[in-house]
């Protein structure tokens, strides 16, 4: 593991590290998947996390034991519905939805002259920021339109560090699923995993609360 003097920039997920979003998009996909006879449970739900709209369809309806019953057309539609719902709880959100922790860690890098930039699955990440009110921590935000592959792989992770004119022995990707820390390491990025440290046991640093991200915890917690 590099020196975390070495470390210069953040690589944020937003859904479930800087706000609860992923519960909009938990039950929008919820009723999605039960409206078309897919029973939903916390495994379903572990699995998608951190997934693009199509992935965590395709995902839901190999739970159902139905992934060859839809044409691809049916299945961006089925996707649409789902984006459709989501933006319905989306209208509600604001800076009251951001994590606890958050906006002090927020703050703590910004004094440290730490670089930060949204890396995340959702094409949605920009509104989210917006209506969170963090446009002015996070101005960049990776574009999925400039990826060919989203998360597990590691090319979002990858294009942010870009983005920040940075190697990725100088990040820190920071995630709260299997799917995005997969792809944090397959980046070969530092991978910090927020939720069940047995679920994210793959994460170079696990903690179990947005609330303990903090530049002392991360170095109390660095391999030597």
């Amino acid at each position: 593991m590099t020196d975390f003097a070495n470390i210069k920039g953040v690589l944020f997920d937003l859904n479930g590290i800087i706000t609860d979003s992923w519960r909009y998009h938990s039950q929008s996909w919820r009723q999605v998947a039960e409206g078309i006879g897919i029973q939903w449970n916390k495994e379903l739900e572990e699995a998608i996390k951190g997934r693009d709209r199509i992935d965590s369809l395709n995902e839901i309806l190999r739970a159902g034991g139905i992934a060859d019953k839809y044409s691809e057309q049916e299945k961006e539609a089925l996707a649409d519905k789902k984006n459709d719902i989501y933006q319905q709880m989306l209208e509600v959100m604001n800076p009251d939805d951001i994590l606890p922790g958050i906006r002090d860690f927020l703050a703590e890098l910004r004094l440290n002259h730490y670089q930060m930039i949204i890396a995340s699955a959702s094409a949605n990440a920009p509104k989210e920021i917006q209506k969170l009110e963090l446009e002015d921590y996070f101005p960049l935000i990776v574009d999925l339109a400039n990826i060919k592959h989203n998360k597990p792989a590691p090319d979002v992770y990858l294009k942010a560090a870009d983005m920040l004119h940075l190697k990725v022995d100088q990040c820190i990707g920071i995630d709260d699923g299997i799917v995005g820390v997969a792809s944090i390491n397959a980046a070969n990025v530092i991978s910090i995993g927020v939720g069940d440290p047995e679920v994210l046991k793959m994460a170079d640093i696990n903690f179990e609360s947005t609330k303990e991200l903090t530049l002392a915890n991360i170095r109390q917690n660095w391999s030597k």
